[in-house]
C-alpha cells in the first residue's frame, strides 16, 4: 500500500506578466493634478534614495517624463538655433560682430533674474519654463538695440562714445522700461496660476517677469559699460 503526503501552499502571483527585453517589468501609473512634472519627479528620486532597492532591480522613467526629457532637448536645440539666428540678424543690422555678440551678452542676463524667481517660488525647470526663457531673449535684445543703435547715431553726429551712451540712456530708459513692466505686469495672472488649467503655465509667467524686471536693470549697466569700453568711434564714423 502506497501512502503519498503532500503538502498545499498557496502564494500570490500577478495575473499578469510583462516583459521588456526578456526582463520582468512592472509598470506604477499616477495622475497629478497640478505642478511641474519635473518636480514631481525630482520628489520621487529624493524619496527612492531613502529606499534600499536590490540592485537587480533597475528604476526607469517613461510615460511624461520621458517624453519631457525628448522634448526639452528639441527645445534646447530650437533655443540655439534662435540665438545663433538673432546673432546674425544683427550683424546684418549693425555690421559689427563686436558690436552683435554685446547685444547677445543681455539675454544671459535675463537667466540670472529667472533663475532666482524659479528659486523662490519654489517652480522647476519645465516646458513652460524653456518657453519663458525663449520669450525674454527677443525682448532683452530689442531693450539693449534701443540703447546702443541710439548711441551710435550720436556718434554719427559727433558726439563721444561716452555722451552718446549717457544721452542714450536719458532717452532710451523710459521706453526699455516700460516695456519690461508692462509685459510683467501683464504676466502677473498667469505666475499665480490662480486659473483652472493655467497654473501650468505659471513657470512661465515666473520667468518672464524675473527675467524681464532683473535683466532690465542689469541691462541699463552691464551694456553702456561694454559700449563705452568696446566700441571704437572711428570705425563707427567711418561705416556712416
Amino acid at each position: 500500500m502506497a501512502l503519498t503526503q503532500a503538502k498545499i501552499d498557496s502564494n500570490k502571483e500577478p495575473s499578469t506578466i510583462t516583459r521588456d527585453g526578456l526582463n520582468y517589468t512592472l509598470e506604477i501609473y499616477g495622475n497629478r493634478e497640478k505642478g511641474a512634472i519635473s518636480h514631481i519627479m525630482a520628489n520621487l528620486e529624493e524619496q527612492l534614495a531613502k529606499i534600499e532597492i536590490n540592485p537587480q532591480v533597475e528604476i526607469e522613467q517613461i510615460g511624461e517624463q520621458k517624453q519631457f526629457k525628448a522634448s526639452a532637448e528639441r527645445m534646447i536645440g530650437a533655443i540655439i538655433v534662435a540665438v545663433f539666428l538673432i546673432l546674425f540678424t544683427l550683424i546684418g543690422m549693425f555690421h559689427s560682430v563686436k558690436i552683435s555678440l554685446m547685444i547677445l551678452f543681455s539675454i544671459p542676463l535675463t537667466i540670472i533674474g529667472a533663475s532666482w524667481t524659479m528659486l523662490a517660488i519654489g517652480y522647476h525647470v519645465s516646458m513652460p519654463a524653456m518657453m519663458g526663457f525663449m520669450l525674454l531673449s527677443g525682448i532683452i535684445v530689442n531693450n539693449a538695440i534701443l540703447l546702443i543703435h541710439f548711441a551710435l547715431e550720436q556718434i554719427k553726429l559727433g558726439m563721444n562714445k561716452r555722451d552718446a551712451m549717457l544721452e542714450s540712456i536719458k532717452i532710451r530708459t523710459r521706453p526699455v522700461l516700460m516695456t519690461a513692466f508692462a509685459v510683467s505686469v501683464g504676466m502677473l495672472p498667469v505666475a499665480q496660476g490662480s486659473a483652472i488649467g493655467l497654473e501650468r503655465l505659471a513657470p512661465l509667467g515666473a520667468v518672464a517677469i524675473g527675467g524681464l524686471v532683473v535683466g532690465t536693470l542689469m541691462t541699463l549697466i552691464f551694456i553702456p559699460v561694454g559700449f563705452v569700453w568696446l566700441v571704437d568711434e572711428k570705425s563707427v564714423i567711418s561705416e556712416d
